[in-house]
């Protein structure tokens, strides 16, 4: 794991988006919007950068949170 894997930067959300895939019901072959071979990472950052960035809030609070409990 390199350092930017390891502090929540927008990188890395996007590249934790990439790992973690395409939710099911947003498939597009399960009726959703997004395309099923996408990485949902960057697709979410170019195509809807404010939901990306909500999110990313989100999870950069989240994430250190968990830092500060260690």
């Amino acid at each position: 794991m390199n350092r930017k894997d390891e502090r929540p930067s927008k990188i890395s959300y996007e590249r934790h988006l990439n790992k973690e895939g395409i939710p099911e019901k947003q498939k597009k072959s399960n009726g959703g919007h997004i395309p099923d071979y996408v990485k949902y990472g960057t697709w979410l950052r170019v195509n809807d950068p404010e939901l990306f960035e909500k999110t990313y809030q989100e999870w950069r609070a989240k994430v250190r949170a968990e830092m500060e409990e260690k």
